[in-house]
């Protein structure tokens, strides 16, 4: 019985490094299909136990960050990738799965270095050229971006029920955007509203900044002279990041001084999205404190499509609490757009709007808005 103990703890010893292999394979396997399938969520988690099991396994490392990579965590993705390439710095998979990375993550110039290393190293390369193509047309884009200067115009008119009686309201926005970095744009618009009797003229400036990785901020500011319902001044900040490839988390945050109330606005949401950003779809949690600090609470949502490579359309709906004249009110509105590119640099956007605002007023209105890129 003892030898007989004694052989079958050899043998399970013997088996041990199969029974491990077969293992490790069957987990690649398993994230490759779910990497196929889409899933990198999940083909990273399988990937994650892997690499508990292989620390140092340059392969296992390779993979994870491929998963990360394809699910949006760009930061994540670098890093293990990095860590692979310190392992096997002559592997020149990890190498160029590194320099996509930094380019999806828009760290173009790391991604031309590392693109470069390559080329020195294995110039006959399959995958060099196609990743040279969009590490130049991105470029491009970059310079495109950074040398745009656009104008625009914006036209509304509505009809508005107040107690019984219909009114036209009208409000003209003359806007120009000037870049003032490679990832930065300075913009101001002059915003006049005719109520049928009380006019207020806003003026609105406004920076935004690209940071990577699918994410920008901004900071804004307005100021309205003689103020009648709009606020007499007010300061906004906020943006978004990617979280993944297809989840962006976005925050808005508001002050608004009306003379007779200031008000604050918190307004956390969520953007489902396609890679491609053809497809996507906005809510949000809007949160104003007003009058003696007293907090009211609402909601939006907003679906856009890419119908082709030259029209959007665009829905949404909403309600919320929505201060005029220092008094807050609760509004319901929807709408319905589309939007046009009418040349390469010439854009058209014509909305229906609905707006009910309680114990106020109901407004439907149609808004054109022409901007030019130069």
């Amino acid at each position: 019985m003892l030898r007989h103990n004694w052989l079958l703890a050899c043998f399970v010893v013997a088996l041990t490094p199969q029974l491990a292999a077969a293992q490790t394979k069957s987990n690649i396997d398993r994230a490759a299909a779910a990497r196929d399938a889409g899933d990198y969520r999940a083909a990273a988690a399988l990937l994650e136990t892997e690499q508990r099991d292989r620390p140092r396994d340059p392969l296992v490392l390779r993979l994870l960050g491929s998963a990360y990579a394809y699910d949006g965590q760009y930061e994540k993705a670098i890093a293990v990738l990095q860590q692979a390439q310190s392992i096997a710095p002559a592997d020149q998979d990890i190498a160029l799965m590194l320099a996509r990375t930094f380019l999806w993550a828009g760290r173009r110039e790391e991604a031309a270095a590392t693109t470069a290393a390559v080329t020195l190293a294995d110039p006959a390369n399959q995958e060099l050229q196609p990743l040279r193509t969009a590490i130049a047309k991105a470029s491009i884009d970059e310079r495109e971006t950074a040398r745009q200067l656009v104008t625009s115009a914006t036209l509304a008119v509505s009809d508005v029920a107040v107690r019984g009686q219909n009114r036209s309201w009208h409000q003209t926005i003359v806007g120009l955007a000037v870049p003032i970095a490679s990832r930065a744009t300075l913009s101001g618009a002059i915003d006049r509203e005719d109520r049928s009797g009380p006019i207020d003229t806003r003026i609105d400036l406004r920076v935004d900044t690209g940071l990577g990785n699918a994410s920008y901020a901004y900071v804004a500011a307005s100021l309205t002279p003689k103020a009648d319902f709009r606020e007499q001044w007010g300061v906004r900040a906020g943006g978004e990041m990617g979280v993944t490839r297809a989840v962006s988390v976005t925050i808005d945050l508001r002050y608004a001084d009306y003379g007779l109330t200031e008000i604050v606005a918190v307004e956390p949401g969520i953007r489902l999205h396609t890679a491609d950003n053809h497809l996507s779809l906005s809510l949000k949690s809007i949160n104003l404190w007003a009058e003696n600090d007293r907090h009211r609470s609402g909601w939006s949502a907003r679906g856009d499509v890419q119908v082709t490579n030259s029209v959007k359309l665009a829905a949404g709906g909403a309600t919320y609490p929505d201060t005029e004249a220092g008094i807050t009110r609760r509004t319901r509105a929807a709408f319905v757009g589309v939007v046009i590119d009418l040349a390469e640099r010439v854009t058209l956007r014509t909305t229906y709007e609905y707006e009910r605002r309680v114990q106020s007023y109901t407004r439907n209105g149609i808004v054109l808005a022409l901007s030019v890129r130069f």
